[in-house]
């Protein structure tokens, strides 16, 4: 008999063992759930738009849009999705992952006068976001991957580096951090424009990642 096999063989009596000896445990437990206990509330589920999905979406028929937009948030022939999920972008241009920033140049410094740039678009997430209201969507949570490239120790939007200011990232532009706060509030009164609340503001994702 091969090796493995006399290994196999022998071992067999003890997984058999164990496997009776668990089944009895779970034969001797007993679980009791409470229905008028509650532990925690649940919001709402929803969806990301973030990563040029809007775009795509965009680029459909009229009547695919519709379709798709209505298998996402309708509530009674869709999912009825009640959360929508914003990318703020922090891009100095179109690319194929990252959202265009409100501000893709630098102003010149932290205390200098913003420039802002809004295209009434915002790679058509705001369009979405209108579309979801329409159907009934109200939390609509914006959040930024990062701040653009030139307010962080790395001179770039991705790939890891700090805002200029916080603990331990000292920058020669100075201090970003009220710059980038100010940059935040204006996405959001860009949205209001539109008749869009913004209801919830993220300022950083997965800050570790690298």
């Amino acid at each position: 008999m091969a090796p493995w096999l006399r290994l196999a063989t022998a071992l067999l009596p003890l997984a058999a063992a164990r496997q009776h000896d668990l089944t009895a445990r779970q034969s001797s437990t007993t679980v009791t759930v409470n229905l008028d206990q509650k532990y925690q509330i649940i919001d709402g589920f929803g969806c990301s738009e973030a990563f040029q999905r809007a775009v795509q979406m965009s680029k459909l028929s009229e009547a695919k849009q519709q379709y798709t937009l209505d298998l996402l948030f309708n509530t009674t022939s869709g999912a009825g999705l009640s959360i929508l999920r914003n990318g703020i972008g922090s891009s100095p241009d179109m690319s194929s992952d990252h959202m265009v920033s409100i501000q893709p140049k630098s102003p010149g410094g932290p205390s200098s006068t913003p420039q802002y740039v809004w295209d009434g678009s915002d790679n058509k997430q705001l369009w979405v976001a209108q579309e979801a209201i329409k159907r009934g969507v109200r939390t609509i949570y914006a959040d930024a991957w990062s701040a653009p490239g030139y307010m962080k120790t790395n001179g770039n939007d991705a790939n890891g580096g700090s805002l200029c200011g916080v603990g331990g990232a000292t920058c020669s532009s100075g201090d970003w951090r009220q710059a980038y706060a100010d940059y935040l509030v204006q996405y959001v009164k860009y949205y209001r424009e539109a008749n869009v609340t913004i209801t919830h503001l993220g300022f950083l994702n997965e800050p570790e990642l690298t």
